[in-house]
């Protein structure tokens, strides 16, 4: 009965010093997954706050940048239909035409001056070149004042300045889960150490008494 309670307290023992120890592998998980959750299963309080406010200030600013380059795009794509005549549903190719010549005449001034320069006229390969570049009468356009047609050039670096500060939000947050994937890691190893450090159970044999003497030390 002895020997029994004896390896109970062991192992009641073992449990409770291998309870402090915490799992690096799944203290990285979780901050891939959330960035602060691994320093929240290593009771590093301090840094789950800063890598969790982080992420919720990240995917409040994507979400807002997102927003904000889907009103950049109505926007320039309402002033093209009511100053130019474009189509509203106009791909953002076209768009790019738009944005660097003030009407489609001028687009297939600049298609036929290319093809008689760089086909035979009339041949089968300059017939298919302008079939492929031309704008169509449905896609045509015309800016009617130089004002309008810079100011929609404007509209459209807003809009892509928009798009590229949503990019920055997305490499941010995932630099967000690198950084913090890695300080979890760091403090699973420092956690785990310094639990070690706080306790040290040892157990030896004692001969005289035919069992175990068991030693637990405990610092603080």
């Amino acid at each position: 009965m002895k020997k029994f309670t004896l390896i109970l307290l062991v192992l009641l023992l073992s449990i409770s010093i291998y309870g402090q120890q915490v799992s690096t592998l799944k203290a990285m998980l979780f901050s891939a997954i959330v960035p602060g959750l691994g320093e929240l299963y290593t009771k590093n309080y301090t840094k789950t706050g800063i890598f969790f406010s982080s992420e919720i200030a990240i995917i409040a600013s994507y979400f807002r940048l997102k927003a904000e380059a889907k009103w950049a795009d109505n926007n320039l794509r309402q002033f093209a239909y009511e100053n130019a005549g474009v189509p509203k549903n106009s791909s953002d190719q076209h768009y790019l035409l738009i944005k660097n010549f003030r009407s489609s005449d001028d687009v297939n001034e600049f298609y036929y001056r290319y093809a008689l320069a760089a086909y035979i006229p009339y041949s089968e390969d300059y017939d298919k070149y302008l079939d492929e570049h031309l704008i169509t009468d449905e896609n045509t356009w015309n800016w009617n004042t130089e004002e309008n047609w810079f100011y929609f050039g404007r509209l459209r670096i807003k809009k892509q300045d928009f798009e590229t500060y949503t990019q920055f939000a997305v490499a941010a947050g995932i630099l967000n889960r690198i950084i913090s994937i890695i300080d979890s890691a760091i403090s699973a190893k420092r956690f785990n150490k310094s639990a070690k450090l706080l306790s040290n159970l040892s157990i030896r044999p004692d001969w005289q008494k035919k069992g175990l003497q068991l030693n637990y030390e405990f610092r603080f």
